[in-house]
C-alpha cells in the first residue's frame, strides 16, 4: 500500500471517533493531502495533459468527500434539459404569456387589466389574471403554472375527473392528452358564478391551470341587498361609493369556451422550455411583431445545432433557410409554412390529438429529394415543413441527401413552439 493511501485510511478510521467539528477538520486535512499528492504527481509527470487529468481527479475526490456517502453534488446535473427542480419566471414574463395567449386564442377583449406574480422555484407557482370586457360586462381568466416531475405519484389525480356522485363539477371530461376539462357553478356563493377550468400536465414538467369566470372576480358578485337597493348597479364589498357599471346577467356562461381554454393551456406550455425557463417567443411585449408571422425565427430556433445558416427569408405565413452541413458540405433548402390543407397524408396521431404525416418524394431536378413533414393540431394549426438537397426547390442537387433527416423534420413540425407564432 502506498504511503498516501495509508495516511488517508488512517485519517478516515480516526475521524470516525471524532465529533462533528473534528471530523470536518480531518476531512479538510485529507483534502489538502490529496491536493499535495496531485501536485507532486504533476511535477513528476511533466506533461500538461497528465497534469490536467490529475487535477480533475483530485477535484472530484475533494468534492465527493464532504457528503459522507460519496454520492457527489446533486446540483452537478442542474443544467440538464429536464431538471424539474428549476423554475424561474418573472412577473412581467408570466403576465406577457397570459396576454399573448389570450390574443392567440382569438378572444376579443376590451380594457384588459392584468395582474401577475412570478416565481423563482418549483415550490411556488407563477400566477396571472386577466380581467376584460367581453361585450356582456366584465369577465376574468386566471393562470397558474408550477414545475413538477411528470412521474411524481399522485399527479394523475389532477387530470382525472372524480366519480359523478358527489363531484363538485357540473361537467367534467378527462382527455387523453393529460388534460381535464371542468365546468361548474361555484358552490356556496350567491349569484350563480360560473367557471370553466382546464388542468393540464405537460410532458415538459409543468402543471398548468387556466380558468375563466363570467365575472371579473368572484368577490364582486352582487349581494341580494345590493341588488334590491339599485337594480343594475354593482356594489363591491367594503366600497365607499357605488360603481355605475351595469352588472352582467349572471346566468350567462363564460365567454371563453373549453376549446379556447385548451388552446390557451397549450400556448402556455409552449412558452416554457424543458429547462424551466420561459421561451422568448412567448414573453414578447404584447402586440409587438419582431418578424412577420414569427415563422422564420421559430424555424431557425428548431434547426439542428450542427447546421449553419447560409441565407434566410420569409413572409407572414412562411419562412425558409438555406443551410450547410459543415461536415458533409451538403446545401439544403428548408421551408416552413402554414398549410391550407390541400393534401392530407396522415400516418400517425399523437396523444394530444395532433395528426402527423411524413413522405419522401422526388424533386423537380434529377437527383433532388423532397422530404416533407406535416402536423395538424386540434386547434386547427397545420404546419408543413419541406427540405430539399438543393439551394432551392427548383435548383440542381447539392449532395446525395438533405442535411436533415425525415425524423428531424418531423420533430420540428410537431414542436409546440409553433403555437407561439403569430
Amino acid at each position: 500500500m502506498r504511503f498516501e493511501d495509508e495516511v488517508g485510511r488512517a485519517l478516515r478510521l480516526t475521524a470516525g471517533a471524532y465529533s462533528t467539528e473534528q471530523r470536518l477538520l480531518a476531512e479538510r486535512a485529507l483534502a489538502r493531502g490529496r491536493r499535495r499528492v496531485a501536485r507532486r504527481r504533476i511535477a513528476v509527470a511533466g506533461g500538461s495533459a497528465m497534469a490536467a487529468a490529475l487535477v480533475a481527479v483530485a477535484g472530484v475526490q475533494v468534492g465527493g468527500s464532504g457528503d459522507g456517502g460519496g454520492r457527489g453534488n446533486p446540483a452537478a446535473t442542474s443544467g440538464s434539459d429536464h431538471d424539474y427542480r428549476r423554475f424561474s419566471v418573472t412577473r412581467e414574463e408570466i403576465q406577457n404569456i397570459l396576454s399573448n395567449g389570450m390574443g392567440r386564442a382569438g378572444v376579443a377583449t376590451a380594457h384588459p387589466e392584468v395582474t401577475a406574480a412570478g416565481s423563482s422555484g418549483p415550490d411556488r407557482p407563477a400566477t396571472a389574471s386577466f380581467d376584460f370586457g367581453d361585450g356582456w360586462g366584465r369577465a376574468r381568466v386566471t393562470l397558474s403554472v408550477r414545475r413538477v416531475d411528470p412521474a411524481q405519484p399522485g399527479l394523475k389525480k389532477l387530470i382525472t375527473c372524480p366519480p359523478r356522485a358527489g363531484s363538485p363539477y357540473e361537467e367534467c371530461t378527462t382527455q387523453s392528452d393529460n388534460r381535464a376539462v371542468k365546468g361548474y357553478t361555484e358552490a356556496g356563493k350567491a349569484g350563480g358564478i360560473k367557471k370553466w377550468a382546464v388542468t393540464m400536465l405537460s410532458p415538459h414538467g409543468y402543471v398548468i391551470d387556466v380558468a375563466t369566470y363570467n365575472l371579473p372576480s368572484p368577490s364582486l358578485s352582487p349581494s341580494p341587498s345590493s341588488a334590491t337597493a339599485h337594480p343594475g348597479v354593482r356594489v363591491t364589498p367594503g366600497a365607499t361609493a357605488r360603481s355605475h357599471e351595469p352588472a352582467p346577467p349572471l346566468s350567462r356562461n363564460p365567454r371563453m369556451n373549453p376549446g379556447k381554454l385548451r388552446y390557451l393551456a397549450m400556448f402556455v406550455d409552449a412558452s416554457f422550455t424543458g429547462a424551466g425557463k420561459p421561451n422568448s417567443f412567448g414573453t414578447v411585449t404584447p402586440g409587438s411583431r419582431p418578424e412577420p408571422g414569427d415563422i422564420l425565427p421559430v424555424l431557425k430556433s428548431l434547426l439542428p445545432k450542427r447546421l449553419h445558416i447560409y441565407s434566410e427569408g420569409g413572409t407572414g405565413a412562411d419562412g425558409h433557410v438555406v443551410v450547410v452541413d459543415p461536415k458533409k458540405g451538403y446545401t439544403t433548402y428548408i421551408q416552413a409554412e402554414r398549410s391550407a390543407g390541400d393534401t392530407e397524408f396522415w400516418s400517425q396521431t399523437l396523444s394530444d390529438g395532433t395528426k402527423v404525416g411524413t413522405r419522401r418524394t422526388a424533386g423537380e431536378q434529377p437527383g433532388v429529394i423532397e422530404l416533407r413533414a406535416d402536423a395538424l393540431r386540434v386547434n386547427g394549426l397545420w404546419m408543413s415543413l419541406t427540405a430539399y438537397n438543393a439551394p432551392s426547390p427548383t435548383s440542381k442537387k447539392r449532395g446525395a441527401e438533405p442535411a436533415v433527416t425525415l425524423d428531424e423534420l418531423k420533430a420540428m413540425a410537431v414542436s409546440r413552439t409553433w403555437l407561439l407564432a403569430r
